[in-house]
C-alpha cells in the first residue's frame, strides 16, 4: 500500500520542535512537563517477568522494576486508522486500522548495560473499502518506533519498524505479536532505571489529527 508517511516523531505530539543543539534540553523539559508516572515496584531480582499492560489509548507504562527503564507507549500514538477520505474521516471509507494492544517486558541489568525483551501485540480491522474488488486478500503496512531516551533528555535511539497485517477474505480482524531486543550500554555509575524507552506508530497529520479528535 503507497502511504505518504509524514516523519513525526513522538515529541511532535508534545508540540515540541526540535533541531540541532536544542534537541537536548526541549526534549528534557517535554518528558519532566508530561510527569509520567513511575513504576511503584521495590527493587526485585534483576531479571523479572512483568504482567502484560492493556493500551487504551492512554499513556501507559509497563511496570518493570525499579533498576529497569521505563517503558511506555504514548496514548496519541497508540493506534493508526486510515480512511479513503482522510481529511473526512467517516466509517463508510475506513480502509484499515491498527493499534497496540497489551506489552509484556523482561529486564536484564549487568554492569555494562540493560536489556529489554519486549513484546508487542497488535489489532488489527479492515474496513469496507480494505480489500479491493475481486482480491482475495488485502496486505496493509504501517511503521512504528521504538526511541531510547537519555536520564537527560537526549534520544539515544530512534527504530523504525514495519508491522504487516494480512487479511484474507472473510477474515476482517487479526493478531499480530512483535518482539524486540533494546540494549542499553551504561557508563559507570549510570542508574539504567532512569532511561525512558518510547514506542507509538509513525503518524502522517491526517492520522495524528484522528486520534486527538476521538480524545
Amino acid at each position: 500500500m503507497n502511504r505518504n508517511i509524514g516523519v513525526l516523531i513522538f515529541l511532535s505530539v508534545l508540540g515540541v520542535g526540535l533541531s540541532g543543539c536544542e534537541a537536548v534540553q526541549s526534549i528534557g523539559q517535554s518528558i519532566e512537563s508530561i510527569n509520567w508516572p513511575k513504576a511503584n515496584t521495590a527493587n526485585t531480582a534483576e531479571s523479572a517477568q512483568q504482567p502484560s499492560m492493556t493500551v487504551n489509548g492512554q499513556t501507559q507504562v509497563v511496570k518493570l522494576p525499579d533498576n529497569c527503564p521505563q517503558l511506555k507507549v504514548l496514548g496519541e500514538l497508540s493506534e493508526i486508522t486510515q480512511f479513503s477520505t482522510p481529511k473526512k474521516p467517516i466509517a463508510d471509507e475506513l480502509i484499515a486500522a491498527a493499534k497496540f494492544s497489551t506489552l509484556d517486558a523482561t529486564c536484564q541489568v549487568s554492569p555494562n548495560s540493560v536489556t529489554l525483551e519486549i513484546s508487542l501485540d497488535f489489532d488489527g480491522i479492515l474496513g469496507p473499502v480494505g480489500m479491493k474488488n475481486g482480491a482475495s486478500e488485502a496486505n496493509y503496512t504501517y511503521p512504528y518506533f521504538l526511541s531510547v531516551i537519555t536520564p537527560q533528555g537526549q534520544i539515544l535511539s530512534k527504530d523504525v519498524f514495519a508491522l504487516s497485517m494480512v487479511y484474507s477474505e472473510g477474515q476482517p480482524a487479526i493478531h499480530k505479536q512483535d518482539r524486540l531486543r533494546q540494549t542499553i550500554p551504561l557508563m559507570v555509575g549510570q542508574d539504567s532505571g532512569q532511561f525512558q524507552i518510547v514506542v507509538g506508530f509513525q503518524l502522517n497529520e491526517d492520522e495524528l489529527s484522528y486520534n486527538r479528535m476521538k480524545k
